[in-house]
């Protein structure tokens, strides 16, 4: 009789702790004689949809006071926070605005005062995952229909009626009576303790498959066959580090999972990456781990999603590819490095799509990212980590969030191009930031005001030419700075106001990142808000330069706001 094949594999997910929970405070008896706070979190359309809200509450209680206030007015909102009696938090709409509008209304009712959470119902399943995992389960949170309020944002006039259908909700979440479950409440998330996970089976194809389908139906899976964590095959794997199995690295948004060196190793086995991989991929991680701002990426409806390179002698020592095709399939250390990393996101951070993942068509490259090595061989030019102060024999990852679409400049055998047209090109575009200008205003989270950064992988080609026509990596970056920067007379009224209005107020919340102007930056723009003067739009360090690619090629133009971008030495190379 044939022995059968038992596979004894290690759980890839990550463990995490709940707080304990805690009850709701008392709620006001009636609206009226009260101080109402409606709390705008700064995303587009919310504000209109408060201001029909102001208006309707003070018709229906006259003698009340409502306060409308943007929650990223910092010092406007902590003074009227101490004041009101009750709240309204939101517009939450989106897989991190719903977290987030839990989040903060937990906050608020933490400091004693009674309120809501006011949410869309596509991201209502984040708000209260956010509730649970913060340790507030029972709080209130008021859905919204997407349909109601996604077509009738855009002006107050169109919202008021959407407003006017819900009010009563909202009211009655601010006046009713808490339950005997709102004041004690009960954790209600199941926490998962396996350890491990036995298949047995007639033979290894069948035990495979077992596995395979097993992550199918506990979400472990990225959709793609993957390799069975056997205890055997996660020792082997940790082999390719110096680092303790047991070390925790850091914690993944948004169940705050714990995030080890042996769950990397497991979910790098399930990827199909070799030992040798594991430090790239372990600092990867902590890239992402050690920056907040990576939160965004990972749970957007947008589809932004991650460029990650490596530099110095391992990207060669371990196959890394840097030249035809270096973004695309059929390159095993790039694929499974990247395949790895998507991995630990899903399993060990608990951040799924449909879950804490809301791309609504999903991110460009999601099972790999944009992973890849820099051409050094090929490149005139320092590798990028020694431009970033580290040494040429240092080991380094760098990984950004990107966002979805790239610009093509030049390159390719089609037609014939010029390397000042493409030069000119990248300026035109970089120098399209100045929107930021115009587009500020304080509380207002508008993606066309943030900061940028620009990331300018350039095809070895282009960077020779450049290289022929003086411009070494610093000369070219100074240049693109210098010709991006606008003259005070271009500048429109509405743009000076912008700039004004940025450089005299604290922008804070969770926008303050990507609002707040880096002091140099701040100090050059006052120092330029003059006739004769020349107003930057984007900082120095906010332009990033990276050779890789082939001969022919195209460079490739990413952007995203100026943040969730690190580079770490790789460590525990044995």
């Amino acid at each position: 009789m044939q022995e059968k094949v038992v596979l004894n594999c290690l759980s890839p997910e990550g463990e995490f702790d709940i707080p304990k929970p805690l009850g709701l405070n008392p709620r006001v008896d009636s609206l009226s004689n009260k101080k109402i706070g409606l709390f705008w979190d700064g995303k587009p359309g919310g504000d209109n949809f408060f201001t029909a809200l102001a208006e309707l509450l003070r018709g229906m209680y006259p003698d009340a006071s409502v306060f409308q206030v943007a929650w990223n007015d910092v010092e406007t909102a902590n003074k009227i926070k101490q004041y009101v009696d009750t709240f309204v938090f939101g517009v939450g709409d989106s897989g991190y605005g719903g977290y987030y509008a839990a989040l903060q209304t937990i906050y608020l009712e933490k400091t004693g005062k009674p309120g809501v959470a006011l949410v869309t119902d596509n991201c209502i399943h984040t708000a209260r995952l956010s509730a649970e995992i913060n340790g507030m389960p029972s709080l209130r949170i008021v859905s919204l229909p997407s349909l109601d309020y996604f077509p009738n944002r855009i002006t107050v006039e169109k919202i008021k009626p959407v407003v006017e259908k819900h009010i009563n909700k909202i009211v009655n979440a601010l006046v009713q009576p808490l339950t005997f479950e709102e004041k004690y409440p009960k954790i209600s998330i199941e926490k998962r303790t396996v350890q491990k996970v036995e298949i047995t089976a007639r033979d290894y194809e069948s035990a495979f498959n077992e596995f395979n389908q097993l992550c199918i139906k506990n979400c472990w899976s990225d959709g793609l066959p993957l390799i069975p964590p056997t205890e055997k095959a996660v020792k082997e794997m940790l082999a390719g580090t110096l680092r303790h199995p047991d070390e925790i690295i850091g914690t993944l948004p948004f169940w705050n999972a714990k995030v080890t060196v042996e769950k990397i190793a497991i979910n790098a086995v399930m990827a199909g990456a070799k030992p040798e991989y594991l430090p790239v991929i372990i600092t990867a991680m902590e890239c992402i781990v050690e920056d907040p701002a990576f939160d965004h990426m990972l749970s957007s409806e947008g589809s932004f999603t991650l460029a990650i390179w490596v530099n110095g002698p391992i990207a060669k020592k371990i196959g890394m590819h840097s030249g035809i095709g270096f973004l695309g399939h059929g390159w095993y250390a790039n694929n499974t490095i990247g395949r790895a990393i998507r991995l630990c996101l899903m399993n060990i951070g608990h951040i799924r799509p449909g879950g804490f993942d809301m791309a609504l068509i999903g991110r460009p490259s999601s099972h790999t990212f944009y992973t890849f090595a820099e051409n050094t061989d090929l490149s005139p030019w320092s590798p990028y980590h020694v431009s970033r102060g580290y040494r040429p024999e240092d080991n380094c990852v760098t990984v950004s969030t990107v966002a979805a679409s790239f610009k093509i400049y030049g390159g390719g055998v089609v037609q014939p191009w010029d390397v000042k047209d493409v030069l000119a090109e990248i300026v035109n575009d970089i120098a399209r930031d100045r929107i930021i200008f115009s587009q500020y205003r304080l509380g207002l989270g508008s993606p066309l005001a943030h900061l940028r950064k620009h990331i300018l992988i350039i095809h070895p080609e282009l960077a020779i030419q450049l290289q022929h026509l003086g411009y070494s990596k610093e000369k070219l970056l100074e240049y693109i700075y210098e010709s991006t920067k606008v003259p005070y007379e271009q500048l429109t009224p509405r743009e000076i106001r912008g700039i004004q209005e940025r450089l005299h107020t604290k922008p804070g919340g969770q926008f303050s990142s990507i609002d707040v102007l880096p002091e140099d930056l701040a100090q050059e723009i006052k120092d330029n808000l003059r006739p004769g003067g020349k107003i930057p739009v984007v900082h120095p360090k906010d332009i990033h330069i990276v050779v890789a690619g082939t001969i022919p090629g195209y460079s490739l133009g990413f952007t995203y706001f100026n943040r969730a971008h690190k580079t770490k030495v790789i460590m525990g190379i044995p």
